[in-house]
């Protein structure tokens, strides 16, 4: 898209890193690179979710996200967290960037914010920010057709009391690392699972060929649609990112048993097809 720029990804399953860097800050580096090359005043800001969703679950290195607020400080970029998906507990904190100490500039969110019950986002913005469009003069215009929605507004209201009252970001980090836990017994030692990876409950479960060079099923062949067709008819259906990432995100009130019949469809599913 004209006026954007996309840097490599922080995937600390397949971002290669030169010798002697940690794969945390190297792909944080990318993020210095491509300001030097368009030029530090033109870049006004750099967007990222805190862990990738669509993106195949993506848990950055914990070093990644507090040199990526130093290098934004360094050439004055705002720093904007997309926690459309990871917001609201989703990860195992009320924020995903909260996980590193990072407090962004600006944070988008919506989905979690009503449950889904109603359609409903929001920007959040710094203080230095806000002071900025106080001071403006004349006053900076900005509204929609559906902005402040009073329904939206009062199922967010009541969504982020149920989150607050029944500790959503404590649920979903003990759910999400008992899931985990139970997804790595079972598909760790896999010759065809690469990666099984996860932050609070969001996982995702990487499947490969070859796992000694981590090459994946040749599209053609669809192993993914296949594994998630077994998934299906046993009952489960996850995201699927390609033909190779098995996106989970149960509801954070989900039961202990159906995270345990959860990892074990997946498993029988792999097997299946993958034998």
């Amino acid at each position: 898209v004209p006026g954007f720029v996309q840097i490599p990804s922080p995937y600390p399953y397949r971002y290669v890193a030169p010798p002697g860097v940690s794969p945390g800050m190297a792909a944080a580096n990318e993020l210095e690179q491509a300001i030097l090359r368009e030029g530090p005043e033109t870049v006004a800001m750099f967007l990222a979710e805190p862990v990738q969703g669509a993106g195949g679950v993506i848990v950055p290195p914990d070093d990644y996200f507090p040199r990526i607020r130093e290098i934004c400080d360094k050439y004055d970029v705002l720093l904007v967290s997309d926690e459309v998906i990871t917001g609201f507990g989703r990860t195992g904190r009320l924020f995903g960037l909260q996980h590193w100490g990072i407090e962004p500039d600006m944070i988008l969110f919506a989905k979690a914010v009503t449950s889904g019950y109603f359609p409903l986002g929001g920007i959040g913005i710094s203080e230095q920010i806000a002071a900025v469009l106080d001071a403006g003069q004349p006053p900076w215009m900005h509204a929609y057709t559906y902005s402040a929605h009073p329904v939206g507004c009062a199922v967010a209201l009541k969504t982020l009391e149920i989150i607050e009252q029944e500790d959503f970001p404590r649920q979903a980090a003990e759910k999400g690392a008992y899931l985990l836990r139970h997804l790595r017994a079972a598909l760790g030692d896999h010759p065809h699972v690469g990666d099984v990876r996860g932050k609070g409950l969001m996982c995702g479960i990487e499947i490969v060929q070859d796992k000694s060079t981590k090459a994946e099923y040749p599209a053609s062949e669809q192993m993914g649609s296949k594994v998630h067709a077994a998934a299906q008819r046993r009952g489960l259906f996850s995201r699927l990112r390609g033909e190779s990432v098995f996106c989970l995100a149960p509801p954070i009130i989900t039961p202990y048993p159906i995270l345990d019949r959860i990892a074990e469809i997946l498993t029988e599913s792999i097997n299946e097809v993958l034998r």
